[in-house]
């Protein structure tokens, strides 16, 4: 009696570990699971790219026309699709 539960407890262990409970497998389309491994790059080569300076002495510049670009987008956005005119005779409704 005292062998049985773990003996139990193991072989359940043991079926659900063989069970197949995600296919995961079949959620990979073919192409994406026989494609090739990408290329390893040089660590130095990574660091190389990292540490290069990216701000340019006209960045501020090129940042504050952006954001004011995207600023006056923004407000053409927020503005009303419908003139009034329309909107108020969409109100009252279509008389003929």
């Amino acid at each position: 009696m005292a062998l049985r539960l773990p003996l139990l407890i193991l072989l359940t262990g043991l079926a659900a570990g063989c069970s197949d409970l995600l296919p995961l497998d079949r959620t990979v389309d073919k192409r994406t699971r026989d494609a090739s491994y990408p290329a390893l790059i040089p660590t130095e080569t990574i660091r190389a790219q990292a540490t290069a300076p990216r701000i340019a002495p006209d960045t501020a510049e090129t940042l504050d026309r952006r954001s004011a670009g995207l600023r006056a987008r923004a407000a053409r956005l927020k503005a009303g699709v419908v003139d009034p005119g329309t909107q108020e005779r969409m109100q009252s409704g279509v008389s003929e």
